[in-house]
C-alpha cells in the first residue's frame, strides 16, 4: 500500500551523518555513524550518496520486494519528527540536526513522517562534544548547502 501525495508539503526535523560539508542519511550505531546502511545491505560496493545540495532528493527503497517510497509496510522514505526533540541526541561525531521540508507521498505517524522528496532548509547550531576533530560540521555543511545555520528557537521559529 503506498502512500498518497499531499497537498501542502511538510516541515520535519531529522537528524544526518555530516562529512566534509556534506549530509548523508543513515544510522548511529555504537557511537558511529553508517551512511546508508540499506544500501550496504543490497549493494556491498556501491558508494553512499549524500544529500543534493541543490534542488531535492527522491526517496528509494532497497528492500528485495520492491516498491516506491515511503510504503507503509516498510521503513522506507525521509523520515522526520513533527518537532525537535528538547536535547537532540548526537550519537557519534558526525551527527547534525536540521529541518527539511518534504513532500509527495507522505505517510504520516504518530511523531513524525516518511517523504517521497525532501531538502534540507536549516541546521541546527549546538555543540557536539564527540567532534573533537572539526567541531564545525554544522557550519561547514550549512554552508555547502547554503542554508541557515540557527539556535534551537530560531531554528523552531523559522520551520514554522
Amino acid at each position: 500500500m503506498t502512500a498518497e501525495p499531499v497537498a501542502e508539503p511538510l516541515v520535519g526535523f531529522r537528524h544526518w551523518g555530516a562529512r566534509r560539508g556534506r549530509l548523508y542519511s543513515g544510522i548511529f550505531v555504537a557511537g558511529r555513524f553508517v551512511p546508508n546502511p540499506a544500501l550496504a545491505m543490497v549493494a556491498p560496493r556501491a558508494v553512499p550518496s549524500p544529500w543534493p545540495t541543490q534542488g531535492s532528493r527522491v526517496a528509494k527503497c532497497f528492500a528485495v520486494r520492491g516498491h516506491e517510497a515511503p510504503y507503509r509496510d516498510c521503513r522506507c522514505g525521509f523520515a522526520a519528527y513533527y518537532a525537535l526533540p528538547e536535547k537532540p541526541a548526537l550519537p557519534a561525531p558526525e551527527a547534525v540536526w536540521g529541518a527539511i521540508v518534504a513532500w509527495g507521498r507522505i505517510i504520516e505517524c504518530e511523531r513524525g513522517f516518511r517523504a517521497q522528496y525532501a531538502r534540507p532548509l536549516a541546521l541546527l547550531e549546538c555543540h557536539n562534544p564527540l567532534d573533537m576533530k572539526t567541531r564545525k560540521r554544522p557550519a561547514v555543511a550549512a554552508e555547502e548547502y547554503g542554508i541557515p545555520l540557527l539556535a534551537r528557537e530560531d531554528l523552531i521559529a523559522y520551520a514554522g
